[in-house]
């Protein structure tokens, strides 16, 4: 018989390269912990288990009395293991997400999460129908009904597909942000409500933040013209337009472009990525300076069509503006252009322009002791 208990299943793995992409997963790491806790102190969430290749990470969860499962080694399959977990442990009602996808959630959205379940079934919560970071679902056999995909964000929609009611969790910043790039560090770095390893590990990484605070600044300066590339979520626009006096430039393209496999195929078309190939970068930055006081760039679409192939690498080291350390032409020439603008442009992925912006905008509301319009 399958437990109707709730099981929060954390996946966190890789195989980090030493440098830039360590530190990213060190920091993970700290994220993993904090909701590990957070998940523990939830009244609706019965279990909470770990999915992990890095011992020091399972032996800290260990320590926090935390389940854990250690794939074994080879390339990692994340849709046949969790259909594994499902049957080894006979499981009903499932959270799954990846360990860091979730860094800014409370408590409260992650017990509405575990009530809907109980109180539910056939049911799929996600926190995004594109490319869902989020996926809580119950019956959890209904992932025999599809094909388990090798990553998580196409598992929410699968589920829709096979028959499961699809429910959106509530929309706001910290559902949506998620730890996968450099920039995303930035960011996290300048707001409140992180977990207390967190906050220190952001501490010690010492990140120049002069960028970003020149762009927060620019959200309380009334007709600021600021700037949105790449897949830019319209909900944070019309957050925007809601509570702040600002004018927003948007260009927005290959929405769920990983989640649909247009990445991976090889189909992203940017305009943006055709625009930067007919006038280079530097002359295209100097155009954007006439348009925009400042910009937020999530680079992935135009690496995508532009730069195929580029490496994690060469992608963290962009968003830092480390150009010298890029070894694609085009992902250096880009970077140096863009860091050498005239005005402030921020590089990074999609949780730049979405989760990321929302919860600066978020932010900066609560220092002016604003209650944000929803």
């Amino acid at each position: 018989m399958y437990s109707e208990t709730v099981t929060a299943l954390l996946f966190e793995g890789g195989q980090p390269r030493p440098g830039i992409e360590q530190t990213l997963v060190d920091l993970r790491k700290l994220v993993v912990l904090d909701n590990l806790e957070k998940l523990a102190r939830v009244p609706t969430v019965d279990q909470v288990m770990l999915v992990s290749n890095y011992p020091d990470l399972v032996a800290a969860a260990r320590e926090l009395g935390v389940a854990v499962h250690s794939p074994p080694p080879g390339p990692f399959h994340f849709g046949r293991t969790l259909q594994a977990l499902i049957h080894a442990h006979r499981l009903e009602n499932v959270i799954c997400m990846g360990g860091a996808a979730a860094p800014l959630v409370g408590p409260e959205e992650f017990a509405a999460l575990g009530t809907l379940l109980k109180e539910h079934k056939n049911v799929v919560a996600v926190n995004n129908v594109q490319s869902a970071d989020i996926i809580a679902f119950t019956p959890a056999r209904a992932i025999d009904r599809i094909d388990p995909p090798a990553e998580d964000n196409f598992l929410g929609y699968l589920l829709r597909e096979s028959g499961l009611r699809r429910v959106l969790m509530p929309n706001s910043a910290w559902i949506n942000f998620d730890l996968d790039t450099p920039a995303d560090l930035m960011v996290m770095a300048l707001l409140p409500r992180l977990g207390n390893r967190l906050a220190d590990g952001l501490r010690r990484l010492n990140l120049d933040l002069s960028r970003l605070l020149l762009f927060k600044k620019l959200l309380r300066v009334k007709g600021s013209e600021i700037g949105l590339i790449g897949r830019v979520g319209t909900t944070v626009v019309s957050f925007l337009n809601q509570n702040f006096d600002v004018r927003v430039r948007v260009f927005s393209e290959e929405r769920g472009m990983k989640a649909l496999g247009r990445a991976s195929r090889g189909e992203v078309v940017s305009v943006v990525g055709l625009v930067l190939e007919r006038l280079g970068p530097e002359e295209f930055f100097g155009f954007l300076s006439r348009t925009c006081q400042a910009v937020l760039f999530d680079t992935r679409p135009v690496f995508a069509q532009l730069a195929p192939g580029l490496t994690e690498e060469d992608r963290f080291h962009s968003d830092l503006g480390q150009a010298e350390r890029i070894r694609h032409p085009f992902a250096r020439e880009l970077t140096r252009a863009a860091f050498e603008a005239r005005i402030p442009v921020v590089l990074g992925g999609h949780t730049l322009v979405y989760g990321g912006l929302w919860a600066l905008a978020e932010a900066v509301l609560e220092e002016a002791g604003k209650t944000p319009v929803r």
